[in-house]
């Protein structure tokens, strides 16, 4: 039974104490010479009495937060300590399998990868993973954050076989748990094509974004802006399987791809062609901005910049030109931003290396250029190569050659222009 006995706190609420209520109980029972010997008996039990247990046995979630506040401000060593030390006391009160003790593990691992100690991180995430699946089953949808965090680990270690093994995995425990249909499979579905874009590994993206159209489309109303978006990078995702990006950090990795519910295609099939799903969906893109978004001009103009670009990359210049006439003619009324569209040609791709920012050695080439009316380099091709490498100049020429352009257009209609400057710069570590 609990007892109440007044006593004012600010703001004129009562509250009561164990000592106060138990003081006024003696001043009833006791005469007044044996109260004090009996007040003194209370207060040296009460000094020996334990304090409360927590028993729950559960991590303080505040530690954990200081140790995750320490690994973001990079205090990566005093947060490995406080976390050994956190579950080392939580094994010894639980066990080795708790689920308790698997946010610490997990934070162990972050840390580790932090410290650059990916075996480290490893142990501390199979553990982790271990715990998880005793918990919650082998193919429990729970362990997904962390097998991407287990790749992460391999990639740091440079076997990207397992890496990707894992990010494979979690997509396929996803697809097992919800199936091929359901919309909730498509940010696994995303997570799964960006690794494999990052790995240059864009013919089996390809595969996954045809699937992400279709979920999108039964997930998203007409209005959704995220139409767009997944339509551009869908586009993107098939320019790359024709058209490589040449930047040093999306290199080729060598490992095998499994694509978790698809099977090998019947070579007698013809797969669809990127150009044709790519000016698809940019079709969409300038249907929807001039349905949803009131043909705002500016919008507008960018995404038939997009589609016209994408025929002339492709070679099919009747189409492109079509569509350049029409946005010179949209842009009667913006003759500067017109201007700065159409004035000089535009370069579309070309198979060079792209300079990364970290690339501290660099060579130059220069190139002087004639672009015909169809966005292609004609006649003669001057160049300077510093360096001299004559394998460079080689190799630019023949870049030059197969590059893509867009035409200058004056007066709504593609024209030549001769001693196009075309500069670039390359590390000096490729001989391309």
């Amino acid at each position: 039974m609990r007892f109440s006995l007044g006593v004012q706190m600010p703001g004129g609420h009562d509250r009561t104490t164990p000592f106060a209520i138990t003081s006024n109980l003696l001043c009833r029972i006791w005469p007044r010479g044996a109260l004090s010997l009996a007040i003194s008996a209370l207060m040296l039990l009460l000094s020996f009495t334990p304090a409360v247990a927590n028993t729950t046995d559960e991590p303080n979630p505040t530690e954990l937060d200081q140790y995750s506040a320490q690994l973001a401000i990079g205090e990566y060593r005093q947060a490995l300590d406080g976390v050994t030390q956190l579950i080392s006391g939580l094994k010894a009160k639980l066990g080795t399998v708790d689920i308790q003790l698997a946010e610490p593990y997990l934070l162990l691992g972050d840390i580790h990868l932090e410290l650059d100690a990916p075996e480290q991180a490893l142990v501390a995430y199979d553990t982790a993973l271990h715990i998880f699946r005793v918990h919650h089953g082998l193919n429990s949808t729970a362990q997904i954050n962390l097998m991407y965090r287990v790749s992460n680990a391999f990639v740091d270690l440079n076997d990207y076989q397992n890496a990707n093994e894992y990010q494979e995995r979690a997509y396929a425990l996803m697809l097992d748990q919800v199936g091929p249909d359901d919309p909730e499979l498509l940010p696994s579905l995303l997570k799964l094509i960006d690794w494999y874009e990052s790995n240059r590994r864009y013919r089996a993206a390809k595969i996954l974004y045809i699937h992400a159209n279709k979920l999108a489309h039964s997930l998203y109303p007409p209005h959704d802006k995220r139409h767009v978006d997944l339509a551009r990078a869908f586009a993107k995702a098939m320019r790359n399987t024709s058209y490589p990006p040449m930047n040093m950090n999306n290199r080729f990795r060598a490992f095998d791809v499994q694509i978790p519910g698809f099977e090998p295609p019947n070579p007698y099939n013809q797969p669809p062609s990127s150009y044709s799903l790519g000016y698809r969906a940019l079709e969409r893109v300038v249907g929807y901005i001039e349905e949803y978004e009131d043909a705002d001009l500016q919008k507008l103009t960018t995404a038939k910049l997009n589609l016209a670009d994408w025929y002339q990359l492709y070679g099919r210049e009747t189409q492109a030109i079509r569509l350049y006439r029409e946005i010179w003619h949209d842009l009667d009324e913006l003759p500067n931003h017109r201007n700065q569209i159409f004035d000089e040609p535009k370069l579309l791709y070309i198979r060079l290396p792209e300079l990364e920012e970290e690339v501290t050695e660099s060579g130059l080439v220069e190139l002087l250029l004639t672009i015909s009316t169809r966005g292609i380099v004609t006649g003669r091709i001057s160049q300077i190569v510093q360096p001299p490498d004559r394998s460079i100049e080689f190799s630019t020429r023949v870049a030059a050659r197969e590059a893509r352009f867009r035409p200058a257009i004056r007066d709504g209609k593609p024209v030549k222009t001769k001693g196009f400057l075309l500069t670039h710069r390359y590390p000096l570590s490729i001989k391309m």
